[in-house]
């Protein structure tokens, strides 16, 4: 079975057994409504004209209050919003001003873990990474993909299956759309700045729930 979700008529597909049923869902994530723009940042001006300086048009794929782990450890309120062509951090309260620009062309991969947190890494080659932690990390997921997707369909660079018509991302189903890999391990790293590698680990406790420790990487890079 699949899921339909229609964001202001920009059609995704969702899994409703996501990533093989190797990622664990939280509870709470179960009876989600995907709404796509949960900020409601289509209505706010200052927003909009921030998206037409960056060259986006009107469409906001997906909006939602996070938090961004700095390279000190620190956890940063910020509002994520994916458009057509970029992602944006912006301010948590005034949302004037974009933090972070990023082209989804320049993702590589997502990397989280098999369990049922909401840590998810953004990985960039060209620059470094951003950490994550978002309460809507599924929906987040879908959107990337597809909006990664049509932004490298733009670009004439697909966004598919391998050339020889093989699945190249082992998240997924055999057969299911690549383009966007998400990366699946309860022990992963990232850069988090100018040579500045960090290694996010997850570990079950006793009670049941996860625990969380990001850790700086001594003498090695991120992969």
């Amino acid at each position: 079975r699949r899921g339909r979700l229609a964001t202001m008529g920009f059609e995704i597909q969702e899994p409703l057994q996501p990533f093989m049923g190797r990622k664990e869902r939280r509870r709470s994530s179960a009876g989600k409504l995907f709404l796509g723009d949960h900020c409601d940042l289509r209505n706010d001006p200052e927003v909009q004209r921030l998206m037409a300086k960056h060259g986006e048009p009107p469409l906001v794929l997906f909006s939602c209050e996070v938090l961004k782990i700095n390279r000190r450890g620190e956890a940063v309120p910020r509002t994520l919003l994916v458009c057509a062509n970029s992602i944006f951090l912006l301010d948590a309260d005034a949302r004037r001003g974009a933090r972070r620009k990023i082209p989804l062309r320049s993702l590589a991969s997502l990397r989280m873990s098999e369990m049922s947190d909401n840590f998810l890494a953004m990985v960039c080659p060209a620059e470094y990474d951003l950490l994550l932690v978002c309460g809507r990390k599924t929906e987040l997921v879908v959107v990337l993909r597809e909006a990664h997707r049509c932004a490298m369909v733009e670009l004439g660079m697909g966004g598919g299956e391998a050339r020889d018509g093989r699945s190249v991302d082992a998240g997924f189903a055999p057969g299911a759309d690549v383009g966007l890999r998400v990366e699946l391990s309860n022990r992963f790293t990232y850069k988090a700045g100018a040579n500045v590698a960090k290694a996010v680990t997850f570990t079950r406790a006793g009670d049941g729930e996860v625990d969380t420790e990001v850790a700086d990487v001594v003498g090695a890079g991120p992969g």
